[in-house]
């Protein structure tokens, strides 16, 4: 009882520094809850009831410095009450603060309600039972894009499956195949069609190769990709990335035609990246391992003018123990990423993406809207890569294991596979795997 009472203590203590929120009906039909920001302060999530109904959010930091969530599927008439919690800290010390707010009493000015359309889920895979494949395509490739990843991707039972309730994309040695062995590897061949009847990706020789021409995709792996798609909406995930040297898991869209031209005219969506590294230090001494995760934007005229760096954020944690939910909302007026909630990117749609860019001549998506080019069907990708040469891994870091390729090599898979012994020891059973609870794509 006394520990209880202390606790109580604390909070009102801490919740007495906490600014009063206001209230506000917008004009959209949208339910705002906002409060200033002071120094030191953050603030993630707030409950409250509207009509007995449940409701709970993220809070994001405007350019105003002042806290924001809003909801636009409340269906408040804009005169009732609403019981609030709000959780957050101040110096690093958990704040938890409620009480009631009303509209009148705040002094906001009312807005007529309008009609808001809910979100409709399109596609969620809870992964129980059997893979079902007629929800997804594989893709089946030795491409292996323009990031020169040394991996094959292949719709094999050992790359790609579910157990008790979660999807699992892990890699493998490709000398682990019936098919394959070291010396396969150097004098044979690998015919994706022969092996599954068909390839996705002929590109960069991704549907047959000869190991005399160098040497064959010492990994095999997984890739995914959604058979529904959305244009603007919601993506939730929920997932563990994998931890082992020199893999690189993704949670991605990519437009389901290209529009606006190819890559990265059309839009890209990344939902999530990591690197399994324990160590990816760079000369700043920040660790860019497996303790971390990014969500990012690209979108340009050209591969050389892409503005990812614009859209791009990242999170710090504890990723490959336990899972943990990446979310997208995506409208024409914004473009956010969360993880466990906590925002990693957060884009208000003011101006035109051209604009924004700071590009000049004609605007490749003018003929769009403002979120142009993220203004069309997209699909949801799954995949575990490994390694690559643009620049994910830098050369120059530090990390736990020697890099036994260089990023400008002529042979990136040669000297990957042949420095193994550097890296295999980090992969450790399914902790190579992306594990996957369940996937949920909704129409807003």
């Amino acid at each position: 009882m006394i520990v209880v009472c202390f606790l109580c203590l604390i909070v009102s203590v801490f919740s007495a520094d906490v600014p009063r929120p206001k209230l506000a009906h917008l004009a959209s039909g949208d339910v705002e809850i906002s409060l200033d920001g002071t120094p030191g302060m953050k603030v993630y999530d707030v409950k409250y009831h509207i009509k007995g109904h449940k409701h709970h959010g993220p809070f994001h930091q405007g350019a105003d410095g002042r806290w924001y969530h809003r909801n636009n599927a409340a269906e408040y008439n804009g005169k009732d009450k609403i019981k609030y919690i709000i959780v957050g800290e101040i110096d690093g010390k958990t704040v938890v603060t409620k009480g009631k707010l009303h509209p009148q009493e705040r002094s906001v000015v009312l807005a007529p309600p309008r009609v808001v359309r809910a979100c409709q889920t399109v596609f969620r895979d809870d992964f129980n039972g059997a893979f079902d494949p007629s929800h997804w395509n594989y893709e089946v490739s030795m491409y292996g894009g323009h990031n020169r990843e040394v991996q094959a991707y292949v719709p094999d039972a050992r790359n790609i499956f579910t157990r008790n309730g979660h999807l699992f994309i892990k890699p493998t040695l490709t000398t682990d195949h019936p098919n394959f062995s070291e010396s396969t590897l150097s004098n044979g061949v690998m015919d994706l069609k022969a092996l599954y009847g068909y390839c996705t990706n002929s590109d960069h020789w991704g549907c047959y190769r000869s190991g005399k021409d160098g040497l064959l995709p010492p990994v095999m792996s997984g890739k995914l990709k959604s058979k529904s798609t959305i244009k603007f909406g919601e993506v939730t995930v929920v997932a563990r990335v994998p931890r082992g040297d020199w893999i690189w898991p993704a949670i991605w869209m990519l437009p389901k035609y290209s529009h606006y031209g190819s890559w990265p005219r059309s839009g890209e969506i990344d939902i999530m990246e990591s690197r399994g590294n324990t160590q990816a230090t760079d000369s700043h001494g920040h660790n860019h391992g497996v303790n971390e995760v990014g969500a990012t934007m690209h979108w340009g005229p050209d591969a050389s003018h892409n503005r990812f760096s614009l859209t791009h954020g990242k999170a710090d944690g504890d990723w490959s123990h336990g899972l943990h939910t990446y979310h997208l909302t995506w409208s024409v007026n914004q473009i956010r990423v969360t993880d466990d909630h906590r925002e990693m990117v957060n884009i208000p749609i003011h101006e035109s993406f051209w604009q924004k860019g700071g590009f000049s001549g004609s605007n490749i998506w003018g003929a769009g809207t403002k979120a142009a080019p993220f203004d069309h069907s997209f699909y949801l990708i799954l995949n575990v890569a490994i390694a690559g040469t643009n620049g994910f891994f830098p050369d120059g870091w530090t990390y736990n294991s020697h890099k036994p390729w260089r990023n400008d090599s002529p042979d990136v898979k040669g000297s990957f596979w042949h420095g193994r012994n550097s890296w295999l020891g980090s992969w450790h059973g399914d902790d190579v795997a992306m594990e996957i609870d369940y996937v949920e794509m909704k129409q807003c």
